[in-house]
């Protein structure tokens, strides 16, 4: 898979730019949070492989990685006829734990999962541990600001898009708990323009945002299609968040659901959710599973799901 980061840069773990997992850390990179490395990383028995991608000396249009790492990946999606998604993680995630869970949703729902990795795990007291991994995400924006906006220009060219359209392959994103805060601070502010809009879906999945407001930042998002949003009432990761932080979370509250752009899926009430917050990981219950399968592949879930729409809270529930 490959991995977008501003994560500081580990060199010792690196022999000839190939690594493994402690390849990168859990701070933004020595030369600021704009910073961004591409790598490649691939299960290796119980560890992993993780190779940076070479930068020229002399970087330029021409020869920019992120132009020739598409080009390869847009590439490889036409010939496997695979589906892509663009994932944001959430709060206390290593690199490993990260690279562990892009793996999941690979397996489980069939997409080639690009990764945008941020610090999200500085360490300390865990309510001090999380403003902080807060900051790093405010401090991230940029860095994803230019990720998606390279990756919108070469979405763009006729090329690419006509190549991809033609295959049936689509592409969507997914923030994932705190990586909606990213998200979040991203869409609020002056440098989001359309740059989104190259996704089929937008998947606001286990927010850690608050649930008050939301519709004034999740109307702004530009999808291609449509933005999801899940919520699992009983969230034992954002329970913590709501008692140590006062704010009801949008992943954990099914009142206000009032976005326009928004379609909220509520899967509270279904077998083996429980208190589950890595929604997209649940295998017993086949409507959860089935509707990331669908939404994480660029398709539309609620025409084939057996959750019932409640439009006296605007949510599909069970």
């Amino acid at each position: 898979m490959l991995i977008i980061t501003n994560r500081n840069i580990n060199f010792q773990n690196f022999n000839n730019g190939v690594g493994n997992e402690n390849g990168f850390g859990d701070h933004v990179n020595a030369k600021g949070p704009n910073e961004i490395r591409l790598a490649h990383a691939e299960r290796d028995g119980e560890h992993w492989k993780v190779s940076l991608v070479n930068e020229p000396n002399n970087l330029k249009a021409s020869n920019l990685p992120s132009r020739r790492i598409f080009d390869q990946i847009r590439d490889r999606l036409i010939e496997t006829r695979r589906n892509a998604l663009f994932f944001v993680h959430g709060f206390n995630q290593s690199f490993v734990k990260n690279l562990e869970k892009a793996q999941r949703i690979e397996d489980l729902h069939g997409v080639e999962v690009i990764v945008f990795s941020w610090p999200s795990n500085p360490g300390g007291f865990p309510t001090s541990e999380y403003r902080q991994a807060r900051r790093h995400a405010q401090a991230s924006v940029s860095a994803l600001d230019a990720t998606l906006e390279k990756l919108g220009q070469y979405l763009k060219e006729p090329f690419s898009k006509q190549e991809l359209q033609r295959c049936g392959v689509k592409l969507s994103f997914m923030a994932y708990s705190l990586g909606n805060f990213l998200f979040q601070s991203y869409v609020s502010g002056t440098s989001y323009d359309d740059e989104t809009n190259v996704f089929e879906n937008i998947i606001l999945c286990q927010a850690d945002v608050d649930n008050e407001g939301h519709r004034l930042w999740v109307d702004k998002i530009q999808a291609g299609k449509r933005v999801y949003v899940t919520i699992n009432e009983n969230d034992y990761v954002l329970k913590w968040s709501d008692t140590n932080f006062q704010k009801d979370r949008l992943g954990r509250s099914a009142t206000k659901l009032n976005a326009r752009a928004a379609i909220y899926f509520d899967f509270t009430n279904g077998a083996k959710v429980e208190r589950t917050h890595e929604m997209f990981a649940v295998r017993e219950n086949e409507s959860v599973r089935s509707f990331f399968t669908e939404v994480l592949n660029g398709r539309r879930a609620e025409r084939n799901t057996s959750m019932k729409f409640d439009d006296r809270i605007n949510c599909y529930r069970f």
